[in-house]
């Protein structure tokens, strides 16, 4: 079609078969109530090329049964808030050069309806009072945006239909942006997954003071039900990069105590709201446990993870399939990756690192945090099974800081596998807990292990063992090569070991007994009489 095109009648409708309708560079003009109903499930899209565009009246309607495809130079209509699209078709798409900017757009019929291009726009672009109705359909974002331009709580209405949003990748692209603008109420994202509604309800209690102001809602599960990857964009509060369990000795908590589902939410300006997270039973990935226990939001700040889920709010955990449970925070204000996590052992907060480190007698504990939130101290506490833990000091924090601050404690070392772990305690006495460490024996090597040489090829190794194990022993030559390795086995207790060695002769040697990567001892020896 060239030129202009009139359907001038207020209750005309168009049918238009076989071919569906190809908008070469023309205005087509609606009046009033005017339909075109393009009925054809193979052939029936709706295609503009050129400047090819729409004028048409907030009650008129175009009904296709296949895809919309613009790839026009423009946002497909002439008026900004003009007209409705109802995809009544099976599987069908909306895609094309250029994101259109609808008024009203309806799904019904069967099938998955496919977003094909970034930045599709619902809504209107003036009034902004146009509605998305999804109906009972499924749309699949395919990881791009859809932006709602109306403010309001019934922009997006629906049966039993949703929006899939599950693109695993870091920083998850299926993203409902809603321009909330400066009004206030509970708006609800229509998510959903495998058949199962899974909403996400922003309730606005301080609304946001600029009327372009939105906010970029996504989620997810992964496919490994591993929580990875994690998210990383600096718009998104920065990339997160640990998820440690405080309790269970897992050195990644990401399955142990986190939900399989990830949320990610950005404001343009700041807000604050209620919020509510639902997710499937599926994606309860808790060991047991955490697994039946009450679970809480968490955050992360761009350095660490803030527990609020001791006071934010709580759910009790679902575990059945696609049971779907449902976790509420209050009084939200900061937006970036959010997760799920066991009430019982959230994730630290906040946390560069927690090491611990043998010098002469002793264990040497050291941390560092990017942040503190009213921390008034640290709580250091031991154990010998990694289960009870007693707490042997503190150590006095420093309030609210956004600066690195580094700690240490020192405390006497044992013959044995000693566990640590630090809980922050705040000015409200609130409790966060670090991930678990552990330190094998380093009490003077003396008292746990000795080496002894008469000069002969035959070293005497005298050791007290914690446990039944097995150890290495290096010969090293003056120039630092090894000559000699020989692995031991060690049963718990007292072991008199005699070790000849084969590939020595007159000089002088350096013996040293690993366990693992853990150096035990070292000794100089001087093998001086080969004939013994």
């Amino acid at each position: 079609m060239n030129g202009f095109v009139f359907i001038l009648l207020n209750l005309f409708t168009l049918a238009l078969l076989s071919q569906g309708l190809v908008n070469n560079g023309a205005n087509i003009v609606f009046s009033g109530a005017a339909q075109i109903y393009i009925d054809d499930v193979t052939n029936g899209n709706y295609l503009t090329t050129g400047t090819g565009s729409i004028t048409a009246s907030s009650t008129s309607t175009i009904t296709l049964l296949k895809d919309w495809i613009n790839n026009s130079s423009n946002n497909g209509f002439a008026t900004p808030d003009g007209g409705g699209v109802v995809l009544a078709g099976n599987a069908q798409s909306v895609g094309g050069s250029t994101a259109t900017a609808f008024y009203n757009l309806s799904l019904t019929g069967n099938g998955i309806k496919t977003l094909a291009v970034n930045s599709t726009t619902v809504g209107g672009q003036s009034t902004f009072t146009g509605i998305l109705s999804v109906g009972s359909s499924t749309l699949d974002l395919n990881g791009n945006r859809i932006d709602i331009t109306n403010s309001a709580a019934g922009a997006i209405t629906r049966s039993s239909g949703y929006i899939i949003s599950e693109t695993n990748v870091a920083v998850n692209p299926s993203i409902i942006r809603w321009y909330h603008r400066t009004v206030g109420g509970s708006k609800v994202y229509p998510f959903g997954v495998s058949g199962s509604y899974i909403p996400f309800t922003f309730s606005i209690s301080s609304t946001m003071t600029n009327t372009a102001a939105y906010v970029d809602v996504s989620t997810r599960a992964t496919a490994t039900a591993s929580n990875l990857p994690w998210a990383g964009a600096s718009n998104l509060g920065g990339a997160v990069n640990q998820m440690f369990s405080p309790n269970g000795n897992f050195a990644d908590g990401s399955d142990e105590v986190v939900v399989d589902r990830w949320w990610d939410i950005t404001n343009s300006h700041p807000v604050t709201a209620d919020i509510t997270f639902s997710y499937r039973g599926i994606e309860n990935t808790l060991t047991p446990p955490y697994d039946i226990g009450f679970i809480g939001p968490q955050y992360w700040n761009g350095s660490g993870w803030i527990s609020d889920n001791l006071i934010i709010g709580s759910g009790a955990a679902v575990v059945s399939g696609a049971t779907v449970g449902s976790v509420s925070a209050s009084n939200v204000s900061k937006f970036c990756p959010w997760v799920l996590s066991s009430k019982l052992s959230p994730l630290p907060i906040e946390l560069i690192n927690f090491e611990a480190n043998c010098i002469n007698k002793n264990v040497v504990l050291e941390w560092c945090t990017a942040t503190e939130k009213d921390n008034s101290y640290f709580l250091v506490e031991q154990s010998l099974d990694g289960i009870n833990f007693t707490a042997i000091g503190q150590v006095f924090g420093n309030g609210t800081t956004n600066q690195k601050h580094c700690y240490q404690y020192t405390t006497l070392a044992t013959s044995s596998l000693v566990y640590f772990k630090l809980t922050s305690i705040d000015d409200k006495g609130l409790k966060s807990n670090s991930k678990i460490i552990s330190v094998a024996s380093c009490g003077n090597p003396d008292e746990n292990i000795v080496i002894a040489n008469d000069g002969t090829k035959e070293i005497g190794l005298l050791l007290n063992a914690s446990s039944d194990q097995n150890i290495q022993l290096y010969v090293h030559n003056a120039l630092g090569q090894i000559v000699e390795s020989i692995e031991l086995n060690v049963l718990k207790g007292n072991n008199n070991l005699r070790v000849a060695l084969n590939n020595v002769s007159n000089a002088m040697y350096y013996v040293s007994v690993y366990n693992g990567n853990e150096k035990l001892i070292s000794k100089k020896i001087l093998i001086a009489d080969l004939n013994h």
